[in-house]
């Protein structure tokens, strides 16, 4: 079942983003984008996802909030290009007016009004067309919808940023060239404010929380795969099994090497919002290993409709040796080599005493 196709179907929350915004040039993706003052947001569809057969088309409505309770918005709407940002799923929308249009683009084939006009804390669905033409062979496209807003009636104006975008991806069934390599996997340390994540093998401080796979996508189908992880202690036994290796069902897209995470075992937290309405998130927790060795077996599946499901299948080991195990350790090992010391002084003063006696009974015969 293709990435497209487990999406069908299902409501998509509304991104709801609240902007304060200076006057400044804020750089973000490909390009620079203009920034002026005024207070605005907006509410949009951050996702739509579709499987168009050749020659067949689509029509849909994109969803826009106005959550400004005094200004009426006008919404200026341009189809671009995006790319992926490193190894995570954040996008690279190409904003540049002479940015070239890329391989796997929804440009020619999307159709949508160029502006709306939206009254204070109402919203609309925008309109929206895909046709796929005939001749398109089997794969993935795909662009962003970016929205920029002016206040009606003035000249100040805002551009949302990236996240507020709507993402839409199209899968056109069939024949595809589909390939993931599998390019590096492990217990994984997530990325901090100011690094970069990281592969672990050695855990003393702290458990490991996550593992992690790094995809390069060199086929033309923006992949999403699916999988299972197996870990077991060095004694083979099964201690943890993770039924999703890939829970939010990101993306590699289109020649993206992607990192995959993965919680090893998962949480809930309660995370209140600036309006002070509260929601549940997923969270890493720690997985309550016993020190020892551990192996993590992968297995999962990609292929869209009308190819055959390929799969990616890797090992791998972690030790997780925290402080006081390797205190304890230490502490048996010393107290082993002076028993093992105490014994052979014991042994040894027993044979000279043995010596000395045998030869003084030597000296009493003669």
């Amino acid at each position: 079942m293709s990435a497209v196709e487990r999406f069908r179907g299902k409501s998509f929350s509304f991104l709801k983003l609240g902007a304060l915004f200076v006057a400044t040039a804020v750089y973000i993706f490909v390009g620079s984008v203009p920034v002026s003052a005024a207070s605005n947001s907006l509410g949009v569809t951050p996702r739509k996802d579709y499987t168009i057969n050749p020659g067949g088309s689509i029509s849909d409505t994109l969803y826009i909030d106005n959550l400004s309770k005094n200004s009426a918005l006008t919404v200026s709407m341009r189809v671009v290009d995006f790319t992926a940002q490193g190894q995570t799923g954040s996008p690279s929308l190409l904003i540049a007016p002479n940015a070239p249009q890329e391989p796997y683009s929804l440009k020619p084939y999307l159709s949508l009004p160029s502006t709306v006009t939206i009254q204070p804390l109402a919203s609309d669905y925008v309109p929206v067309s895909i046709k796929i033409p005939k001749n398109l062979g089997a794969g993935s496209h795909y662009s962003a919808v970016l929205y920029s807003a002016n206040i009606s009636g003035t000249a100040q104006q805002v551009t949302i940023a990236a996240s507020a975008a709507t993402l839409i991806f199209v899968t056109v069934p069939g024949k595809a060239s589909e390939l993931l390599n599998l390019v590096k996997y492990g217990a994984y340390v997530p990325a901090t404010n100011n690094s970069a994540g990281s592969f672990k093998s050695l855990y003393i401080s702290s458990q490991p929380q996550e593992l992690a796979y790094v995809l390069n996508n060199q086929g033309n189908v923006a992949e999403d795969p699916s999988g299972s992880i197996v870990i077991k202690n060095e004694y083979g036994k099964v201690v943890t099994n993770i039924s999703q290796a890939n829970p939010n069902q990101n993306l590699a897209l289109i020649g993206q090497t992607r990192l995959f995470e993965t919680c090893i075992k998962t949480g809930q937290k309660q995370v209140t919002g600036g309006d002070g309405q509260v929601t549940i998130v997923q969270q890493c927790v720690s997985p309550n290993l016993s020190p020892g060795r551990y192996t993590a077996f992968l297995e999962t599946l990609y292929g869209i409709n009308g190819n055959t499901s390929q799969e990616i299948t890797a090992t791998t080991t972690f030790w997780y040796l925290p402080v006081w195990f390797m205190a304890v350790i230490a502490a048996i090992i010393v107290v082993i080599v002076a028993i093992i010391w105490i014994v052979i002084h014991i042994l040894r003063k027993r044979q000279k005493h043995k010596k000395h006696s045998h030869h003084q009974s030597e000296l009493g015969n003669k």
